[in-house]
């Protein structure tokens, strides 16, 4: 077979092309570092490289995200520090002028009630901090969690016949249920109707109805602590809180509550009256504040004391005393009623003793969500995120201590201002159960922040690992590159050589 400089020449110009384009891969895996510049080159790399970069983006936002909930979970635990500090300083304080101490002379104790509001704003400022735009403690929500637009009254304490500890109202016309209620027979279980009522017949008795059906009367039956009840049968227990009139129904039913069963809110249906109260009834006393209204002077402390002789009813505000006032008669359906002005009433659910005084305080509620938004973690797992101002503040949930902290400094601040050194002395208690509600509440932070820390730990050393890997598949290797660039080189040169020598050739011959 006769080979031509033609046929020459074309397979040069063939391996000089060939060489040109692994010249031109070379040089732009030189210039870029990667190994892949286009599906062609390796698919299965191609592949791989792209579940790499879908798994990177995943764990990079999972990383900002715990990043994030470990920054507020931290600012958190600071913040809450310093709550536990200033109920540190609000104990000292209380400890520094409750009686038997030097100091308790009443001018001395209300310059000291600046102390005590200046910690109640603090707290107030740590409770409302926002991070982000975001309140720390606002449960998910951006509104602030307590203002003074948004009122309530603590529950009412207390302090029998002006003498001894301040303690929660017992509880009242309330019932209770336990887990040996059955549905009675025929019943669908929607609800069983309790209808308890003085009994006419039996005195000191009472009359009770169950779904329509009448009971032999009930005698009330009395705990260790004096406290009076009646025992309905069925589980089921009635506690007598409060004083009752002839003609008086009380009625609540037991309903399910998943697969147990609970009690509705007592209602109280005076003689004569065609509708039930709609009125807190489970404890003796509660106050109310009007929504309507708006308060200065905040946050109020209110001390109400009761003279039997007179049946009339102190009131001192923050210091500040109001002249005897008198408890408005019971409305058809509602029990007696003490109003204070400014949209401030308190339920006399029963009568206390002569000498009796009742507490509570005027602060700002939470305004909240329920629950903090629960942080991601990957998986499908999620942990739980920063506790709520209903929790850190007004001691609600699992590890709350029912402590209004809000409520126990303005109470401690009332006391100061009323310079009673007494009364002081009585606060030390609730300050210090308050105190130990936000220490217990700042581990509970710091056990999650750590959670959260352990978690972004890991999620950074799983970014790393893809990174690496995405690296390695993708990027070129450079001494390979550059020994494939010198050898694509060097052929072109030889190639380019053997090319002149063909062309002089067939330029000879054409001259010859």
């Amino acid at each position: 077979m006769r080979v031509t400089s033609n046929m020459m020449f074309s397979a040069g110009m063939t391996a000089m092309q060939a060489q040109q384009q692994e010249l031109m891969q070379s040089q732009l895996q030189s210039a870029s570092g990667l190994r892949i510049q286009k599906p062609s080159d390796d698919p299965t790399g191609a592949f791989r490289d792209l579940l790499f970069a879908s798994d990177l983006s995943s764990v990079q936002s999972l990383k900002r995200t715990t990043d994030l909930a470990s920054q507020r979970l931290q600012t958190a635990d600071k913040s809450i520090g310093i709550v536990h500090d200033s109920m540190m300083q609000a104990y000292e304080l209380a400890m520094q002028f409750a009686p038997g101490t030097s100091a308790n002379d009443p001018q001395v104790l209300k310059g000291a009630a600046i102390s005590a509001l200046a910690i109640y704003q603090n707290i107030m400022t740590v409770a409302n901090m926002e991070m982000d735009g975001v309140p720390l403690f606002g449960g998910g929500r951006t509104i602030t969690p307590f203002d003074g637009d948004h009122l309530a009254a603590t529950s009412v304490r207390v302090q029998t016949r002006g003498t001894g500890p301040i303690q929660t109202a017992p509880v009242g016309l309330a019932a209770t249920v336990d887990d040996t209620f059955q549905v009675p027979v025929g019943q669908s279980g929607i609800g069983t109707t309790y209808a308890v009522t003085p009994s006419t017949g039996t005195p000191g008795g009472y009359d009770v109805t169950v779904n329509g059906q009448v009971l032999p009367p009930i005698l009330p039956s009395a705990r260790a602590d004096g406290s009076r009840y009646l025992s309905l049968g069925n589980g089921v227990t009635f506690n007598l809180g409060g004083t009752t009139s002839e003609g008086d129904v009380l009625s609540f039913s037991v309903v399910p509550d998943g697969t147990r069963f609970k009690t509705t809110q007592t209602q109280l249906q005076a003689e004569g009256a065609t509708t039930p109260s709609t009125v807190n009834v489970t404890t003796r006393f509660s106050a109310q504040v009007d929504p309507q209204r708006k308060l200065a002077d905040l946050p109020m402390s209110i001390r109400v004391a009761y003279a039997a002789t007179a049946g009339t009813y102190s009131v001192d505000i923050n210091g500040t005393p109001m002249a005897p006032l008198m408890a408005n008669a019971a409305a058809p359906g509602q029990p007696a009623m003490l109003d204070l002005g400014n949209g401030i009433t308190v339920n006399l659910v029963g009568l206390p003793q002569d000498g009796d005084v009742l507490y509570f305080e005027v602060v700002p509620a939470y305004q909240g969500g329920k629950m903090d938004r629960p942080i991601q973690v990957g998986g499908g797992n999620t942990l739980p995120g920063n506790v709520t101002g209903a929790e850190l503040v007004e001691g609600s949930g699992t590890v709350g201590r029912s402590i209004n902290i809000l409520g126990a400094l303005a109470a401690l601040r009332g006391a100061l201002l009323r310079g009673d050194s007494n009364e002081v002395g009585v606060q030390l208690n609730r300050l210090d159960t308050g105190r130990g509600q936000t220490s217990d509440f700042q581990s509970l932070t710091g056990v999650r922040s750590t959670q959260v820390d352990a978690t972004a730990s890991i999620v950074a050393t799983d970014e790393v690992s893809l990174q690496t890997l995405k690296a390695t598949n993708a990027e070129a290797d450079m001494f390979e590159v550059v020994s494939r660039l010198q050898k694509a080189t060097q052929t072109m040169q030889m190639l380019t050589s053997t090319e002149r020598t063909v062309l002089n050739l067939s330029l000879l011959d054409f001259i010859r």
